[in-house]
């Protein structure tokens, strides 16, 4: 068993020797320095009886999410609950350097000159932070849920992404208890007894129509296409709305009975709260956000975007809701990813569910463009549509938008 006194020799060598490493170099030996820190509390806890969880400054995100009845029994509702358990790092730590300006100059490493010449040293660090914490794995989230307490463990990137079910009693009490909205909440414990509250959205009545819709330059300006200006539109500048889309999402709401909104996009979670604010400022409907967890095994956030992932994640989402609930659906994307081809799979695995695909053009390409034919092939003409101006779409989605707008 390793004696107190050498957890203490290591930890007094790594400081002396990390003062010259270079900065990537620092990065990576933020993890060796997270398995020593460790060991040196579980020894001081065994040893010393100092309980390290005082001191920690551990944190919790939880992501609006939905609930809904189960097919096979009405009485039983299954609620999706998914959160991120992680660590800032502080302002000046271990290292001895400033935690912003090591944010900055990771991200300018991702750049060339010409890159950092437009981006103009403008980066800014708040957003980027979020993607210098630490993920805290393998620890124990408890979820309270009215009376009842779920515990879960985190994953390798500090991700909790759970099923739980509970009665319909229960439901309709809390319903009431919280002002009868379809929006109720619950309640995340960490191991530090801090407490944060997350959001559930049910998707109720069965019925209704619920609208899948991507983020990026589908109702945000991103320019998906160009690595710099996504970037820029990310990093720099202020989100910038797609003009009209906010207004049609909610006439769709107001004129279409239970309509529901979700956001499926292929960008960081890490970026969520952003994205949130994004949403209720531009006064888009509320809805549950469904985004992917950001690691450094991804090289840029472009190449993340554009993965293969990016598929996987968007289409899994949209089998998940498919396959759980009786809702139509209309999915709406853009063409600088590959929303079209992962809506044509999903419309023909369920021609009956999806009532319209709405393809926002973002390259100047021909609404007829062949690339659309191919993606839709064997969906029926009358169901989707290609648009450049959000007027070009239907309001009534009880019907295919070429019968609508015929």
């Amino acid at each position: 068993m390793v004696s107190y006194s050498t957890v203490c020799i290591l930890l007094l060598l790594f400081v002396i020797n990390v003062d010259n490493r270079t900065l990537s170099q620092r990065y990576r030996l933020r993890e060796l320095w997270n398995i020593i820190t460790d060991k040196f509390k579980d020894t001081a806890t065994k040893k010393f009886h100092i309980d390290f969880r005082h001191f920690d400054k551990e944190e919790m995100l939880l992501f609006p999410d939905i609930g809904y009845q189960s097919l096979n029994n009405d009485s039983i509702w299954k609620i999706m609950m998914h959160g991120w358990r992680y660590e800032r790092n502080r302002r000046r730590d271990w290292f001895g350097f400033s935690a912003s300006l090591w944010v900055e100059r990771i991200a300018k490493q991702l750049l060339d000159e010409k890159d950092i010449l437009y981006l103009n040293g403008s980066i800014n660090r708040d957003r980027l932070k979020p993607f210098f914490v630490e993920d805290e794995s393998n620890e124990k989230i408890h979820i309270k849920f009215d009376e009842k307490i779920f515990s879960f463990l985190t994953d390798s990137q500090g991700q909790f992404n759970e099923e739980i079910e509970i009665s319909n009693d229960e439901i309709q009490k809390l319903k009431q208890q919280q002002g009868g909205s379809s929006f109720i909440t619950y309640e995340a414990i960490g191991d530090n007894k801090d407490k944060t509250t997350g959001i559930i959205q049910l998707i109720e009545p069965r019925k209704g129509i619920s609208v899948i819709s991507d983020v990026d330059d589908t109702i945000k300006i991103s320019e998906v296409l160009d690595k710099v200006r996504l970037l820029a539109n990310t990093f720099i500048y202020p989100f910038k709305p797609v003009p009209g889309m906010a207004e049609l999402y909610q006439k769709w709401r107001i004129n279409n009975n239970n309509c529901t909104f979700h956001y499926l996009s292929g960008m960081p979670d890490q970026l969520y709260i952003l994205t949130h604010e994004f949403i209720y400022e531009n006064k888009f409907p509320d809805g549950t956000f469904h985004m992917r967890h950001f690691g450094w095994a991804a090289t840029s956030i472009f190449g993340f975007l554009h993965s293969q992932s990016t598929f996987i994640h968007k289409i899994a989402y949209l089998r998940y809701f498919l396959s759980n609930t009786m809702r139509d659906y209309v999915l709406v994307g853009d063409s600088g990813e590959k929303d079209p081809e992962i809506y044509g799979t999903v419309a023909k695995e369920y021609p009956e569910r999806v009532r319209a695909i709405f393809i926002r053009a973002i390259k100047g390409e021909a609404f007829e463009d062949q690339r659309f034919f191919d993606a839709f092939e064997g969906v029926p003409r009358e169901k989707w549509l290609v648009f450049n101006d959000p007027q070009q779409l239907p309001i009534d989605l009880s019907r295919s938008p070429k019968a609508t707008m015929g």
